[in-house]
């Protein structure tokens, strides 16, 4: 039997390339983007798997409730909670603090930058990393240690084999330490949220007096927990809120407390590890949260690809068993049974499939590069786990595609076929079942590309929408460290100088921030007080000439009005500052317009602020979450430095990539022991976009694919036709049809199917893509041309895919026709 069945592939692969070839190479793309996908889909459910004992570890979250904002959950808490939990909480094994930090190598006047962390000689025992050279239980316990990653090794050395070497690292302070290589970090293949670490090195003695480590308040970093059990992450959880009642609470006057009631405003949370990739999506400042929607959708698009693929094997093989169906009708005559015939069937189409199975691994292997560069993401072809998807999907995608085509082939009767003039065509209900699949593949193929049209559409809004300030030409430089008034002078002075530089200013935000001062104010209205918490900003000079911001009412600050400039600290309890609010925090108040806002006085904490102006919204920050209610004070560097500033720059009549090279070199002039980079605006605000650009592109993948499949389909149903109609065609000639007649008639047979794939896709599409971008504070309108512009696109490719056949058929002379019945 396997001979015979192998024989009759490979003859009708002679007879009927084109339907052969069609067929196995649909099934292959079907198989190789539903790999590939799986893949892409696998790694981001993985993500966190990998780490040892990720059941029992998790991240401690901080909640706040502060008025006149949503309430928020936060990946970072305050390390000052750290000694507490380890004595209030016995089910903790291990646990260590992990923040962020900019550190730098240099060589030969040049910094080296490399994605770094400051961390607690726990961390080993905490995450359970393997050490390629080294102990993990004492290579953190050195003041001086430094742990490397194989990479940055490399990188730095040429070698894994460093043990015991010199790395001076300069900090974003300028502060130089010669650290001791006292470890270097094994290359982990599972993906989780240390896999991009390069250094490691411990908290400075000098750190433990930072407000971090000493303010309920503070905004520090993470805190990670190993719990004894997995269930005591739950346990835990329920027990926070008395936590933090008892040691956060404190004094209005207790600048480390945070008054009587903390847990009105204030909670903490255990956040587990396992499964973080998706809950971080709703966290704030989580850099690693990706929606689960949009990777289940993803999931789903391999799924329906694969689906596709199947049935357009059915449609094609429907389509063919007519031309098969007089060697049926002999075999029966010889003696043949059904279920000989069925078996054989069913066979050839388990032999295309293996055949396609072994294609779509090549194709995988093709795509998967290609997806890993779409995404980002260290994607790589993992053969074990394709090992176990490949064969259920071979015998699933056989069986799929020629159960319904062998009851149909083993079915007919040979006297009645031989009898015919004409080849069968399964009647009505063959050709419902055609036309239904070539719908059910447009269908899901139109769905695809107008999802993918609106996601394109709303990261490239993200990408250009109005930010509320003029981005071309701006560069954004590095935070300056300390608070060296004199330096900051000499910095604006230079920066002024750089030739090109229209105007110069600090601010204590910019886009993409990483210094966030908040507080909240009191206005007393008519109803009684108001409550507000508040972004702060601190400015400089020419702020508004360099970032130009929209002025609703009011006025900006005028360096001659003293008043407008703020006092040394030790005056700001007698100072009335002048202010101004951005248009969230004029609504927040309950003022009526911007207009209204003008004059009135605020307060928080002893300090009084007159509102001078309003601007437009400013973002800074992701789309995705709400602009946040902002207050900026101007310093005219009199009096005090301002905290980290961040200088911004204006610049015109020079090109973008020269003038970051003039102003690095005016940087360094006067901080040349501080690694300093100035970039453009849409460089330090691509991380909020880039993740749904990617995927996005994954979304174009899947509708190219998708509507490849589908033509094939639509291109198998038209040679059908084309085989089945040429007798009917020249009758319709005989009789007096034009040619333009006859293409109206085909096209509106072929497009029918078409037509009712395109109804069913649009409410689904509308339905998905409203839901997701419900989640964007800013998104674009979900208007009529994204159905347009898919369906137009639908009916232009099924136009062309038949158009061909159509054409053959139309200009068929009757007489040929006829006679070729």
């Amino acid at each position: 039997m396997l001979a015979t069945i192998l024989r009759s592939v490979a003859r009708q692969a002679r007879r009927h390339p084109l339907y052969v070839g069609l067929n196995m190479f649909g099934l292959a793309l079907g198989i190789g983007v539903f790999l590939t996908l799986s893949l892409l889909v696998h790694y981001e459910y993985d993500f966190n798997a990998g780490l040892r004992d990720v059941d029992r570890l998790a991240r401690v979250d901080t909640h706040w409730s502060l008025p006149g904002v949503a309430s928020g959950e936060y990946a970072s808490v305050t390390f000052h909670a750290l000694p507490f939990l380890e004595q209030d909480v016995p089910e903790i094994e291990a646990a260590a603090r992990l923040r962020e930090a900019a550190l730098n190598t240099v060589r030969d006047g040049r910094f080296t930058s490399f994605v770094s962390r400051v961390t607690d000689p726990s961390f080993f025992r905490v995450f359970g990393l393997t050490l390629l050279h080294g102990r993990s239980d004492d290579a953190l316990a050195r003041p001086e240690g430094l742990v490397l990653s194989d990479r940055a090794a490399i990188r730095l050395f040429g070698t894994t084999d460093v043990m015991g070497r010199t790395v001076p690292v300069v900090s974003s302070n300028g502060v130089t330490v010669n650290h001791t290589v006292t470890g270097v970090l094994a290359r982990r293949t599972a993906p989780d949220f240390l896999s991009d670490i390069e250094m490691l090195v411990p908290f400075a003695a000098t750190d433990m007096n930072a407000s971090c480590f000493v303010s309920w308040g503070s905004d520090c970093g993470s805190i990670y927990l190993k719990l004894r059990r997995p269930g005591d992450i739950a346990a835990v959880n329920g027990r926070m809120r008395d936590f933090v009642v008892r040691h956060a609470a404190g004094a209005e006057s207790d600048a480390n407390a945070l008054g009587g009631h903390p847990e009105t405003v204030y909670a903490l949370s255990l956040a587990p590890l396992q499964g973080a990739r998706f809950s971080d999506f709703h966290v704030l400042y989580a850099d690693d949260g990706v929606d689960r929607t949009v990777i289940d959708s993803i999931g789903l698009i391999g799924l329906l690809a694969l689906a596709l693929a199947c049935a357009n094997a059915v449609n094609l093989a429907t389509a063919r068993a007519g031309l098969r169906a007089r060697e049926v009708a002999i075999r029966k005559t010889l003696g043949a049974s059904r279920r000989v015939l069925f078996v054989q069937f069913m066979g050839e189409a388990m032999c295309v499939a293996v055949i396609a199975g072994g294609l779509g691994l090549v194709l995988c292997e093709i795509l998967v590069p290609e997806v890993a560069s779409l995404t980002g993401e260290a994607l790589a072809l993992r053969y074990g786990l394709v090992g176990m998807l490949l064969p259920p999907i071979v015998v699933l995608c056989g069986f799929a595609s020629g159960l319904y085509p062998s009851m149909v082939l083993s079915g007919y009767r040979p006297a009645a076929v031989l009898a015919a003039a004409r080849m069968p065509s399964g009647g009505r209900g063959a050709a419902r079942l055609r036309d239904a699949l070539v719908a059910g593949q447009f269908g899901i193929a139109v769905t695809i590309v107008i999802c993918m049209l609106v996601i394109n559409h709303q990261t490239d809004f993200m990408r250009t929408a109005d930010p509320g300030y003029v981005r071309s030409g701006l560069l954004i430089g590095s935070a300056m460290p300390g608070k060296d008034l004199a330096a900051q002078r000499r910095m604006l002075d230079a920066l002024r100088a750089v030739p090109g530089v229209a105007a110069a200013s600090f601010g204590e935000l910019a886009p993409s921030p990483d210094n966030k001062t908040r507080s909240i104010f009191t206005y007393d209205g008519p109803a009684g007080p108001v409550r507000v918490h508040l972004l702060q900003d601190f400015v400089t000079t020419r702020y508004f000439e360099v970032y130009r911001p929209r002025l609703l009412a009011g006025r900006w600050f005028d360096a001659s009005r003293g008043m407008d400039d703020l006092p040394a600290r030790e005056d700001m309890a007698t100072h009335t500052a002048s202010a101004v609010l951005n248009r969230m925090a004029v609504g927040r108040f309950g003022f009526a317009s911007p207009a209204e806002a003008i004059g009135k006085i605020i307060g928080t904490g002893g300090t009084t602020a007159r509102i001078v102006g309003v601007i437009d919204d400013v973002r800074f920050e992701s789309p995705r979450q709400a602009i946040y209610p902002e207050i900026m004070f101007f310093n005219a560097l009199a009096r005090r430095p301002l905290t980290e500033p961040i200088p911004a720059v204006r610049f015109q009549g020079v090109a973008a990539a020269d003038m970051v090279r003039r102003l690095n070199r005016a940087w360094t002039a006067v901080l040349p022991d501080v690694p300093g980079e100035f970039s453009a605006v849409d460089a330090r605000m691509a991380t909020y976009y880039s993740g749904d650009e990617r995927r996005g592109r994954i979304f174009t993948l899947g509708a190219v694919a998708a509507l490849l499949i589908a033509c094939m389909g639509l291109y198998g149903l038209a040679a059908f036709a084309a085989a089945r109609r040429v007798h009917e065609i020249g009758i319709r000639k005989a009789l007096g049809a034009s040619g333009r007649q006859i293409v109206t008639l085909l096209l509106g047979d072929f497009l029918r199917p078409v037509a009712v794939a395109c109804l069913l896709a649009c409410p689904v599409a509308w339905v998905l893509m409203r839901q997701w971008l419900a989640g964007f504070d800013e998104r674009i309108a979900l208007t009529p041309a994204h159905f347009v512009i898919a369906v137009a696109g639908a009916f232009a490719i099924a136009i062309f895919t038949v158009l061909g056949q159509t054409f053959h058929l139309a200009r068929a002379e009757p007489a040929r026709a006829l006679r070729a019945e």
